[in-house]
């Protein structure tokens, strides 16, 4: 999306007339409501022509709905093969029932996913584009620092030659720390808790989490960050699920998911917690990433690198953050 500022600084740039004539037809009513809403006069503070400024941001919005309208139809499609899996770079490339591919197909030198001189990238986690860098980031480290083998979900809209392909980079460091482990190789019954977001511009509006002893030896973790009711835009939430090992104190399963919900189905949602049944009877769920130790020679995850993993899937969710540390 950042395109769009790239060509309004270039007027020899051949979408520059058209990204004008988009500007310049702009609902102005439903501009009016965008600022507002998204606080654009604060962020524009500095430039001179803010009122071209606020319709940019204004378009770049629409442009990404329009974006993550497409992506959610590219994931819920019901083919073999979703994209970009049916493109002619991955025609051959093996993917399971859950349209991941294991990473070590690829290039991944420089951080970066990369088949026959052609980029791919992790699934966003939610609508912003820049959703799952962070997990890429803690999961890339696994990969190539731990060499431990990870199945990810490749955004089916993303497909980019190397020579184009000019990625964002960000500062922020998110880090796990290892919670009380001993406690929970105490625990004879479900541990849970349920976190409420009041921050009432923001889409999630709650995250549940259980902790689950099985008879096997093993503690189930779940977690997921669930949309407010009202939220306008794609009713989807971040779903997390590992599976503690009491014996060894390490993860042997990891996995991290998007749930798609009608507006039905998410009423039905938040009325249980996390733990129950019911919560995880609804809603469509989108594999983004898996590890299994099986995969791995039965090598684990240890606490910190699950941490790190947890807290960066859940990135700017700040309970989350807290618990984790």
């Amino acid at each position: 999306m950042y395109e769009v500022f790239e060509i309004l600084d270039n007027n020899e740039h051949e979408e520059y007339q058209n990204v004008l004539s988009d500007i310049k037809y702009l609902d102005p009513d439903e501009l009016e409501k965008f600022v507002d809403n998204y606080h654009i006069n604060e962020m524009i503070g500095r430039q001179e022509d803010k009122e071209t400024a606020r319709k940019v941001h204004f378009l770049v919005h629409i442009l990404q709905i329009q974006i993550n309208e497409q992506r959610k139809e590219k994931l819920t499609e019901i083919t073999k093969r979703q994209a970009p899996y049916d493109s002619s770079n991955l025609i051959e490339v093996e993917i399971n029932d859950n349209q991941l591919v294991k990473m070590d197909v690829f290039n991944l030198s420089n951080y970066n996913i990369m088949l026959n001189d052609m980029v791919y990238m992790i699934c966003p986690l939610n609508e912003g584009e820049n959703s799952s860098y962070w997990l890429s980031q803690a999961i890339f480290k696994q990969q190539i620092q731990n060499n431990l083998n990870f199945k990810i979900r490749l955004d089916p809209l993303k497909e980019i030659p190397k020579d184009q392909y000019n990625p964002m980079m960000y500062k922020m460091h998110v880090h796990g720390k290892p919670l009380d482990w001993d406690r929970l190789r105490a625990l004879r019954f479900d541990d849970f808790g349920q976190w409420f977001n009041e921050k009432e511009y923001e889409k999630a509006g709650f995250t549940d989490y259980v902790w689950s002893p099985k008879k096997d030896n093993t503690i189930h973790f779940t977690c997921e960050e669930v949309p407010k009711l009202e939220y306008n835009g794609i009713q989807s939430s971040r779903y997390f699920h590992a599976i503690f090992d009491k014996a060894s104190g390490k993860i042997n399963h990891c996995d991290g998911a998007i749930r798609f919900y009608t507006k039905d189905e998410l009423t039905n949602r938040v009325q249980f917690q996390v733990k129950d049944p019911e919560a995880r009877k609804v809603g469509k769920r989108i594999k983004i990433f898996q590890f299994d130790s099986k995969d791995n020679n039965d090598i684990e995850l240890g606490q910190d690198d699950f941490c790190d993993l947890a807290v960066n899937f859940f990135v700017w969710n700040q309970d989350v953050m807290n618990y984790f540390n």
